[in-house]
């Protein structure tokens, strides 16, 4: 879909949320109130190795080969640091120059 979306009359900021090591998916997730999914019986599941495997596995994919497009990486090692690096990026965003498609400048 970024693919889809970048065009010579749209260039979003794209910033890709990138998961942590396995040892640190564990930890925050052991440790919080986060599933996966829910079970046969619509109970709550938690996380399972197997689960931590797919997302480091699918970010890597991501990354590899989208990882051109991505204007801004944070790793969401710690929830309030990854917020706050999100917030800085996007006011970054308000204050700086960007690029532009030409045909804008013409009106």
């Amino acid at each position: 879909t970024i693919k889809l979306l970048r065009t010579s009359e749209f260039k979003p900021f794209v910033v890709f949320v990138k998961p942590p090591t396995m040892e640190r998916l564990r930890e925050t997730r052991k440790n919080s109130k986060i599933i996966s999914s829910k079970d046969d019986k619509g109970s709550a599941k938690p996380f399972t190795e197997e689960d931590f495997q797919e997302m480091l596995n699918t970010a890597e994919m991501m990354e590899s080969q989208y990882g051109h497009l991505f204007e801004k990486v944070i790793v969401n090692d710690d929830l309030t640091t990854a917020f706050s690096e999100l917030q800085l990026a996007l006011k970054q965003l308000e204050t700086e120059t960007h690029w532009v498609p030409v045909s804008w400048t013409h009106s």
